[in-house]
C-alpha cells in the first residue's frame, strides 16, 4: 500500500511541475502579446463558446481534407 502513495506522491509532484511550466509559457505569451492582440483571441474565443465560430475536432479536419493518419 505504501509503494502506491509514493506512486501517487511522485506524479502529483510532476504534475505540478507541469503546471508550473505551462503557467511560465502562458504568461510568457501573453506578455509578448499587445493589447488588440488580447481582444482579438478574446474574440474569437467568445465566438467560438457562442457558436458563431465553427469549430473542427482534428478528425472532421483530417476527413474534410482527406488526410489520412500516417502509421
Amino acid at each position: 500500500m505504501s509503494e502506491v502513495v509514493e506512486i501517487l506522491k511522485e506524479i502529483k509532484e510532476k504534475l505540478d511541475e507541469i503546471d508550473k511550466r505551462l503557467k511560465k509559457i502562458e504568461e510568457e505569451l501573453f506578455d509578448e502579446l499587445s493589447e488588440e492582440e488580447l481582444k482579438e483571441v478574446e474574440e474569437i474565443l467568445e465566438a467560438c463558446k457562442t457558436g458563431k465560430m465553427k469549430t473542427y475536432t482534428l478528425e472532421e479536419l483530417k476527413r474534410e481534407l482527406d488526410i489520412e493518419d500516417e502509421v
